[in-house]
């Protein structure tokens, strides 16, 4: 079921992001091309995490791993155990029905921008600065949120609610029903005020080789 999830959700991610992913020898993989993860590999069966991050402790290159798990604990140790170093050991895969979303209104002197590239980004503003913003792919039934930041003079005003309630309606007219996001131990706070759930526990790890 998690396997599923997570190969549902990367295609959001990817489509967000404008990546390319492929299978390689088995393990999906995500061509980041970023100077610090130009790979990122994902486990969809937390079983390989073992063999997964012996993989990707032999790239040359900067490379990631993540595992979305219900044994965080065994899977931090199999993976260092294989030359990893786990990098956030503590995040979290959520979904949520997008029907019954909360949106929001922004508080007043904030005002809304959205724009579709197709991928659909809201901004919240003010006076003409970002104070908050973040993405949504829609990939058939299924909307994948990604990068939602909050400036930090502007956080406790409820922007970030604002910023994924719009994100949500527009995706929901698109056609979506199902919402999916990894998140960080920061944004869990968020989410979960929002009626998100999680599915599994998560955790990334990273090779050896510098930039």
């Amino acid at each position: 079921m998690i396997g599923e999830l997570v190969e549902r959700w990367h295609r959001g991610w990817i489509a967000a992001d404008g990546l390319t992913s492929e299978y390689r020898d088995g393990y999906l993989v995500v061509h980041v091309n970023r100077p610090h993860r130009v790979f990122e590999w994902i486990a969809t069966d937390d079983a390989e995490a073992g063999a997964l991050a012996g993989v990707v402790a032999a790239e040359r290159e900067p490379s990631w791993l993540s595992v979305p798990t219900h044994a965080p604990g065994k899977v931090i140790a199999e993976i260092e155990a294989a030359g990893l170093v786990v990098a956030r050991p503590d995040e979290t895969f959520m979904r949520r029905a997008l029907a019954g979303h909360p949106a929001p209104e922004p508080p007043a002197g904030y005002q809304l921008e959205i724009t579709r590239d197709p991928v659909i980004k809201v901004q919240v503003l003010a006076d003409g600065e970002v104070a908050a913003s973040g993405l949504m792919a829609v990939v058939g039934e299924d909307a994948v949120a990604h990068r939602i930041e909050t400036a930090e003079e502007h956080r406790r005003r409820g922007l970030g609610s604002v910023v994924m309630g719009t994100l949500v309606r527009e995706a929901a007219r698109d056609g979506a029903t199902t919402g999916l996001l990894f998140s960080s131990t920061d944004g869990i706070h968020l989410y979960r005020s929002l009626g998100w759930e999680k599915i599994s526990d998560l955790v990334v790890a990273r090779n050896e080789v510098s930039a």
